[in-house]
């Protein structure tokens, strides 16, 4: 295997020299470098990646860190959310010549550090992308303390400063909240496409009680269900409401799966959708096209790529920048399920 002393030797010049003609991190004379990279090219000399970092103190490696990764979600049929936003990630890091390490971590100990922190000190990634963090900011004001690059794929209320991409959840469940409303209803359920621990959930949640207290809608705990990233939890949770004494007319779903858990729920107990009960949903996925659920894209393709293009604008610089929180804007799209609904809609 043909190594950088090889290429030093050939060209008749010092390590150090072939070294600066590759990462451009010293001037190196027109007629040495042009000699040089016509050796590289002849010998095929393919530098270590791992060689390359100590010498430019870059891993051209960006990390994508999930801190608990729901069981369905590298499932991509259709939902392709993840794989919409890997894709707008990979584009970006393509363009940019860099490489995505993934990395989650399910359940740790209390006095464990959280990976994403581990993967910082031991400069193991040039920065981190954290996906549908925790609504907690230790990591956060962790990361901050070690001056390392990270952008928040997530808006929540942080006090600490970080830089943020995402749809703003909050209005987002205050627009369906608000469409359902509109409609005529008063009793609205909410199912959480998650734990509330997780920004996402949390600011879906806040802004369907906002939405309740603006109009003067009492608040109901048993209108609430915790739910997660399959069908089943929809079916669950539509199994609940509807086992109140006062059911609700109208349920927001914090997923589109889970709204598909809903409509199977009433199909076999002969509840008319939107009739008995009318539907808003989140995502805007191939399962809300194909089931004309009325659901609220959340662009995660767009997510994906503005939050790497942050990203790595910060890895760029030679000081830290001011804080910038980019919003993704969200649409409604209106099918079969919400009752607003005419044959001049998709």
């Amino acid at each position: 295997m043909v190594t950088i002393k090889d290429i030093a030797r050939e060209a008749n010049v010092s390590v150090s020299t072939v070294s600066f003609a590759l990462n451009g991190t010293a001037p190196v004379a027109p007629e040495t470098k042009r000699r040089i990279l016509e050796i590289v090219e002849r010998l095929q000399y393919q530098p270590s990646a791992s060689a390359r970092s100590l010498v430019t103190r870059k891993t051209n490696n960006i990390a994508l860190f999930v801190p608990q990764p729901g069981k369905d979600m590298f499932h991509f049929a259709g939902n392709s959310l993840f794989s919409d936003l890997l894709q707008g990630i990979g584009e970006v890091l393509h363009e940019r010549n860099y490489n995505l390490l993934l990395a989650w971590e399910h359940e740790k100990a209390a006095d464990e550090e959280m990976k994403a922190l581990q993967m910082a000190k031991r400069k193991m990634t040039d920065g981190i992308l954290l996906y549908n963090p925790e609504n907690d900011e230790q990591l956060v004001k962790n990361l901050n303390k070690l001056h390392f690059p990270f952008v928040l794929l997530g808006k929540g209320n942080m006090e600490q400063p970080v830089h943020r991409v995402d749809v703003d959840n909050f209005e987002a469940a205050f627009h369906n909240t608000t469409h359902l409303i509109k409609l005529g209803h008063k009793r609205i359920a909410f199912i959480s496409p998650g734990p509330l621990k997780y920004l996402v959930c949390s600011d879906r949640f806040d802004g369907y009680k906002e939405a309740l207290e603006a109009a003067n809608i009492k608040f109901d705990e048993a209108y609430v269900y915790i739910g997660d990233d399959n069908e089943n939890s929809g079916y669950q949770a539509a199994a609940s409401f509807c086992g109140l004494k006062e059911k609700p007319t109208a349920i927001i779903s914090g997923r589109d799966v889970q709204a598909v858990g809903i409509l199977a729920y009433c199909a076999e107990n002969q509840l008319m959708v939107p009739d008995d009960v009318a539907i808003v949903s989140f995502e805007n996925s191939e399962l809300a096209v194909k089931h004309g659920i009325t659901s609220l894209s959340t662009d995660v393709y767009k997510i994906g790529k503005e939050g790497t293009r942050l990203l790595l604008k910060n890895i760029s610089r030679s000081r830290e920048s001011q804080p910038q929180n980019v919003v993704i804007p969200f649409e409604l799209h209106i099918r079969k399920t919400c009752g607003a609904w005419n044959d001049q809609e998709e």
